[in-house]
């Protein structure tokens, strides 16, 4: 399918959701919400990184529409806006061969 007859309002918003899948904190980030909602604490101890560290990744993922913010039990955590976000870690791993 070419983009060529494709919105450029669309092009830009795509091009603006690859950034967000340009760190490699993201991608671990993205990757993790694929199985569930998760809080920000949960995902610091899963991958390793400061709270801080992870929230500010968080915060670039939602600003480009690929995570969003919900309650969930009384607690807020993080879930992908969008089950494609995930086939994307998917097919950058077959891509890769990682």
């Amino acid at each position: 399918m070419s983009l060529q007859n494709v919105d450029e309002k669309k092009i830009e918003y795509a091009a603006e959701v690859f950034k967000g899948f340009g760190n490699s904190i993201r991608i671990r980030i993205i990757d993790a919400l694929n199985s569930k909602n998760l809080r920000v604490m949960e995902l610091s101890e899963l991958l390793g990184h400061p709270q801080p560290i992870i929230s500010q990744q968080l915060k670039i993922l939602k600003s480009v529409g690929i995570v969003e913010k919900i309650k969930d039990e009384g607690t807020f955590c993080y879930k992908l806006t969008n089950h494609h976000f995930s086939d994307m870690i998917k097919c950058m791993r077959g891509c890769l061969g990682v």
